[in-house]
């Protein structure tokens, strides 16, 4: 499908029901930061909590501070949260579930390590409702293709319950 018709097919409906993943997760920031290189201020995950490895599925949260020093600049009368750091968002959130899917697992294993990447598209992203200080999104996850060398997901983030943002990525997994 092509990717604006793909994007737009997900303005309205979430890609999939996160209650209705088969391995539920309680992983927090200290976790994800042992599968992903981000780290504080610029980790944008708070949270794993579903998982479908096998069909490439994960959904993830963050709660969005209303103290975030974001604020004070976009918008001062009008807050919004960064589009930009959304889409972020939604990659560290598809990175986590890239972790998943090559490992075959619904565990973070001990030997564990942050993956090499660079990102290389930001295919297409659809803005649809602001994400406002204190909400807490959920970001939906989906494996598109992973050739061994490039992976590329579709995401969302949703405010209850509601699409915020879709966008498709894609990034270039390095080797050690």
């Amino acid at each position: 499908m092509e990717t604006e018709q793909l994007l737009k097919s997900f303005r309205k409906k979430p890609l999939f029901e996160a209650a209705g993943l088969p391995n539920h997760l309680d992983y927090g920031q200290h976790d994800i930061a042992r599968i992903i290189p981000h780290r504080s201020p610029l980790l944008f995950v708070d949270r794993l909590v579903g998982l479908d490895w096998e069909n490439g599925l994960l959904a993830a949260k963050r709660t969005v501070s209303p103290d975030d020093p974001v604020f004070s600049g976009h918008f001062p009368d009008y807050p919004v949260y960064p589009g930009n750091f959304t889409v972020e968002s939604i990659g560290q959130a598809g990175l986590c579930l890239h972790y998943f899917v090559v490992n075959k697992r619904a565990d973070i294993g001990a030997d564990a390590r942050p993956v090499q990447l660079r990102a290389t598209k930001i295919a297409g992203a659809l803005f649809i409702e602001p994400i406002r200080p204190g909400d807490t999104v959920t970001f939906l996850v989906k494996k598109l293709s992973f050739d061994g060398y490039f992976a590329s997901i579709i995401g969302q983030a949703l405010v209850n319950g509601t699409v915020s943002v879709v966008t498709i990525g894609e990034v270039m997994l390095l080797e050690d």
